[in-house]
């Protein structure tokens, strides 16, 4: 077993260079200019939930300023307080746009308010760190990759497992042709538990009193106060993006990734609802299968039931496998143990001695000399950092630089549109197709997109 010690240095010097190699921002507005290398990036918190306070924590952890935290619920506001004392607090996001003093902004609301906020954001003049999934539609990722680009402004998709130790390693080995060609990708995530279902407890204060919900509500349809929709919005249509875009985005933004591309060619999912009953419509298992062209990738999603553990994405190519989790990855070559002896015990004897004297030259067939030959070695790599400390301070640094960012908006958009796709096949009970041409969803193929995609 080796491990290996991954630097900060290092890991922005491979956000730069993928970033780079991956970008899909061709014809792009220069991003204009943000604060000089010597100085904090100032943040407006947007959404100051759970994950919205664990950022607001990250990001005066890695050096930035918090000027001002919006939310919608008292409480949070209260809680924000508690972490820097004397934040000016508020419930109209549009506020925290009107100041001078922000550079960015974070946006960690309810998915429906995602697009929404960072598409004003940007036409405010300010970057944006958009939690994931970074739509809660296609057409709004799309049209986030548009205003971005017309605006200059940067934008960080939330994913920060592409930030992770344990994946830019597994992209080396993938790179360097450890595994060999990969057609095939596992991708497996298990949360049981009634927290990993999103049932979440409702504060006992919770009112309409303490909640603003009429702005919550925004472009949802209009309903009576319900403080469950509020705090525990994954489990609705409405507000949410189901398992898809709470833990699918995290396992895919990896594959596209390592694997260096933004769209898959199809998509077909089932699922339902199991064991999570109740006032909900979103599934707790949700199983899908996607055709990239040159490989496929499954996902199993499970929200009733454990094995072992977590989220695990596994890249099966013809020389090895790559396993990645969210703690460690660990490369399996192939060619540890195989040999040609069992079929051959079937084979005459000098039919087998003929084969193993024509194939000197390789070693699975020469079953004499196998053991003798040098074979690679399992290896892994034990993360030392959980990654989103690593992913906001690329997000400042290139705030500073005017370099995209890792987890770009075209990055954003192809992960977010491979969410979307499996939630429409479930919905809609078919499987759904991708046109990367027309950059549009469809129902049957086209021919020609296909075959280029395949050649």
């Amino acid at each position: 077993m080796t491990t290996e010690r991954w630097t900060r240095r290092k890991f922005l010097e491979r956000a730069t260079t993928t970033t780079a190699a991956t970008g899909f921002m061709l014809g792009a507005k220069p991003f204009t200019m943000g604060p000089s290398p010597n100085e904090a990036v100032t943040m407006g918190v947007i959404g100051a939930g759970i994950r919205g306070l664990e950022n607001m924590r990250t990001i005066l952890q890695v050096g930035g300023k918090v000027a001002v935290v919006c939310d919608l619920y008292d409480g949070h506001l209260r809680r924000a307080q508690e972490i820097q004392a004397n934040t000016p607090t508020t419930k109209d996001y549009r506020e925290v746009l009107d100041r001078k003093d922000i550079d960015a902004v974070m946006v960690a609301t309810s998915d429906h308010w995602h697009a929404p906020i960072a598409l004003e954001a940007m036409k405010a003049g300010k970057d944006v760190y958009c939690e994931k999934p970074m739509s809660h539609t296609i057409p709004e990722a799309l049209e986030m990759v548009k205003v971005s680009r017309d605006t200059g402004r940067l934008v960080q998709v939330g994913s920060q497992s592409v930030s992770m130790q344990s994946t830019h390693k597994g992209k080396d080995w993938v790179d360097a042709g450890e595994i060999g060609t990969v057609s095939n990708v596992q991708c497996e995530i298990y949360r049981p538990d009634p927290v990993g279902a999103w049932r979440y407890p409702v504060p006992p204060d919770a009112s309409p009193q303490t909640i603003d919900w009429d702005r919550y509500l925004g472009n949802a349809p209009k309903r009576p106060f319900d403080a469950a929709r509020f705090f525990q919005f994954r489990n609705w249509w409405d507000y949410g993006t189901g398992i898809a875009g709470d833990e699918y985005v995290h396992l895919l933004s990896r594959v596209h990734f390592l694997m260096n591309t933004q769209f898959p060619v199809s998509a077909v999912a089932s699922g339902g609802i199991y064991h999570w009953t109740g006032d909900r419509d979103v599934p707790d298992i949700h199983n899908t299968l996607y055709d990239y062209g040159k490989f496929q990738v499954v996902v199993l999603a499970n929200l009733v039931s454990n094995f072992d553990g977590g989220e695990i994405v596994r890249f099966m190519g013809d020389r090895g496998t790559v396993v990645l989790t969210e703690d460690s990855a660990t490369l399996l070559p192939y060619d540890e143990e195989w040999n040609y002896f069992y079929p051959l015990e079937s084979w005459p004897r000098d039919l087998r001695q003929a084969f193993i004297a024509a194939h000197k030259a390789d070693p699975t067939a020469d079953v004499g000399t196998y053991e003798k030959q040098a074979h690679r070695k399992k290896q892994s790599l034990q993360q030392t950092a959980e990654g989103t400390e690593d992913h906001m301070r690329n997000f400042f640094e290139c705030i500073k630089s005017r370099k995209p960012p890792i987890e770009n908006v075209d990055f954003g958009c192809g992960t977010a549109v491979a969410c979307h796709m499996a939630n429409t096949s479930y919905r809609e009970k078919k499987r759904v197709f991708w046109n990367a041409q027309d950059m549009a969803l469809t129902s049957e193929p086209k021919f020609r997109y296909l075959k280029a995609i395949i050649d």
